[in-house]
């Protein structure tokens, strides 16, 4: 690995929105100094099965790289001065404010769309209450979608979840090459897997990597 493989981008650029008209997501472009660099190295990681919701595989980096526990440290401040705030109040008045912990690892799309599980099929929430997620495809490979509670997912006929008659996309985060997205996991959510790369080679060849963070309060 190179010394500071997780180095932040000189000027990267904060901005943001709302899912649902009320549930704040943010972003930050050019988050990595040298993301080809990390794709290159998360690529060449040893994967395996991911959990039973995630279509694909997934791998951790070795721990204690300085590198990376460094640009978890700016994470962490980052979500507590600029998300935090933005969150509304939780259901008994509380709020979240302060981080306990946080970790990482890197994910692969790759599941064929005829070969989802019912599980895989439906969208999900997060364990914890605030996700982040960094794309690393240069390639059109997808953001990630929010949707409005509907029908059975067990009803969605197949493929990955998109919107039609069975759900309702109520928010949506451009998978932009570089781009760190911090959100709430507890709105139902999926990565938005379209295309014909998900069909082909394309997959195995060029997959759709992405760096998932989770922070623990």
């Amino acid at each position: 690995m190179t010394q500071d493989l997780f180095a932040t981008g000189a000027a990267p650029q904060l901005s943001g929105g709302f899912i649902d008209g009320r549930i704040p997501f943010l972003t930050m472009d050019g988050i990595f100094a040298d993301p080809l660099a990390l794709r290159e190295a998360a690529l060449a990681l040893p994967f395996s099965a991911g959990t039973a919701h995630y279509p694909g595989r997934v791998a951790r980096f070795p721990e204690g790289d300085p590198s990376l526990t460094e640009f978890l440290r700016k994470l962490v401040g980052l979500v507590t001065s600029e998300y935090l705030p933005r969150l509304p109040a939780l259901p008994g008045g509380g709020r979240l404010s302060r981080v306990r912990g946080v970790d990482t690892d890197f994910a692969i799309t790759e599941t064929h769309p005829s070969e989802l599980t019912d599980t895989q099929r439906a969208p999900h929430t997060d364990a914890v209450p605030v996700f982040g997620l960094v794309y690393l495809n240069e390639e059109p490979r997808g953001g990630t979608l929010f949707f409005k509670p509907g029908k059975d997912p067990a009803a969605i006929a197949s493929g990955y979840p998109r919107s039609d008659e069975q759900l309702e996309v109520c928010g949506h985060i451009e998978g932009r090459f570089n781009r760190l997205a911090i959100y709430p996991g507890f709105i139902l959510h999926s990565g938005e897997i379209e295309g014909e790369w998900i069909e082909g080679d394309d997959r195995f060849s060029s997959p759709r990597l992405t760096q998932r963070i989770a922070f623990f309060f």
